[in-house]
């Protein structure tokens, strides 16, 4: 009924008002639908359009400047001036540089540093790094016409690293292949040189442990540091080297009973060789084809490879000796001489009457005498009578002071326990599981 009501009054209207009417019932349900319809793409899209001022597009485009970084070793005759000359930096720049204040820094500069720089678009000096070594030098900050130039110190981190090898060729080849360095490895056999002679006493299925430390400065390494304690089974024998901080400021290595290791001879004269030829009073002569007895220890190494004085001492001779070729000699004491024959020649140092020290190079392996190839034959002789290299017992160093044996002790257990406790860890994980 109210339906057929409003459709009569609507006939009854005039045309031009119901018109009216019905375009704004129109009017009002487009607002209604409208004023729910979301227009943020078509906002997005008109920001994207619209216009930028120049100001703000300036401020917002800035780039930091390409730097061009360049560095050099310094070299004999080099100088400051010539060194950023040759990086193509302008000369106007390189005096601005030397105006500055403190530049006197940069003055004294030396063979084996390096000079780091980077450059600018304009080839200007932006900053420079003096390296005197990894942990120091000199740096330069250009800041406005001049420089700002410092010297620096970097803060060192010590990290310890561990390592267990099994030797399966040689305890060089096998401790390259676990990833230890070549100088920490020389580090080893020197430190074990005492006990064992690396060219002899050491069998395939031997093992070594060891803690060392690396130098690190801004987390980055720059060198291996000191060997810190050392495990060997030789063959069935445990030797352990601990290294410990003297009050004299001195550090030496002693066993776990606080024995030193240093013995007053090392056990061989060359490193790293092998043995060719071994002490036997019943040996038939390589050249001479005679029985003759062989009085000492044939070391075979290529030729040129330096031969070290096994003690301190001082030498008694040095000359061509007949089939010794080029030979030395060095007392040691009134007890003990060693002999070193076959040289190819000797170290500047190796003068009759010149004090030597354990480990120094006094000359070079070769083939002079009678020898049919390089390598180095070595003598030993106690109360002037031979002596067989390999057998003799060495006297010990002078072992820890009683004063600081509690110290030490503490130190010794620390290391062996870290050592003990890593190489328990990397065994575990060598087992396969299941």
């Amino acid at each position: 009924m109210l339906v057929k009501k409003i459709v009569t009054i609507f006939k009854d209207f005039p045309k031009k008002h119901a018109a009216a009417i019905v375009f704004g019932l129109l009017m009002l349900l487009s607002i209604s639908v409208l004023g729910n319809f979301d227009f943020s793409d078509q906002k997005k899209d008109a920001d994207l359009i619209k216009k930028i001022e120049i100001d703000i597009l300036k401020q917002e485009t800035l780039f930091e400047p390409i730097l061009t970084a360049k560095e050099t070793t310094i070299k004999r005759n080099d100088s400051l001036f010539t060194i950023l000359s040759k990086f193509g930096v302008k000369k106007d720049n390189i005096i601005n540089l030397i105006n500055s204040k403190n530049s006197n820094l940069l003055s004294s500069i030396e063979v084996g540093d390096k000079i780091r720089v980077n450059l600018d678009e304009n080839n200007e000096i932006k900053d420079l790094l003096y390296i005197d070594d990894f942990q120091s030098g000199v740096r330069a900050d250009r800041f406005e016409n001049a420089y700002n130039i410092n010297k620096f110190k970097h803060s060192l981190e010590k990290v310890r690293i561990f390592k267990h090898v099994v030797i399966e060729d040689s305890m060089y080849v096998s401790g390259l292949k676990e990833g230890i360095p070549e100088s920490v490895l020389m580090d080893v056999v020197y430190i074990n040189g005492w006990d064992i002679d690396f060219t002899h006493d050491i069998r395939s299925g031997d093992s070594f442990s060891l803690i060392y430390e690396e130098i690190l400065v801004d987390g980055e390494k720059v060198l291996d540091g000191d060997v810190l304690i050392t495990e060997f089974n030789n063959k069935g024998n445990k030797i352990t080297s601990i290294r410990f901080d003297l009050t004299n400021a001195k550090s030496e290595y002693f066993s776990s009973e606080g024995i030193n290791v240093k013995k007053a001879f090392l056990r061989s004269p060359v490193k790293l060789s092998y043995i060719s030829s071994k002490y036997n009073l019943r040996r038939k002569h390589p050249v001479l084809h005679t029985i003759r007895s062989h009085n000492g220890v044939d070391y075979a190494a290529s030729k040129g490879s330096p031969v070290r004085a096994t003690g301190d001492g001082t030498i008694s001779f040095a000359q061509y000796n007949g089939g010794c070729g080029n030979e030395i000699k060095i007392k040691h004491s009134e007890d003990y001489t060693t002999r070193y024959c076959h040289l190819d020649k000797y170290n500047s140092r190796s003068k009759v009457g010149r004090k030597i020290k354990q480990g120094q190079t006094i000359g070079y392996v070769g083939s002079t005498g009678l020898a049919t190839g390089p390598h180095l034959h070595y003598e030993f002789h106690v109360n002037g009578k031979h002596s067989d290299p390999l057998k003799v017992k060495f006297p010990n160093a002078t072992p820890i002071k009683s004063s600081e044996k509690i110290k030490f002790n503490q130190v010794a257990f620390n290391l062996a326990s870290q050592l003990s406790n890593y190489k328990d860890i990397s065994l575990r994980e060598e087992v396969p599981s299941g």
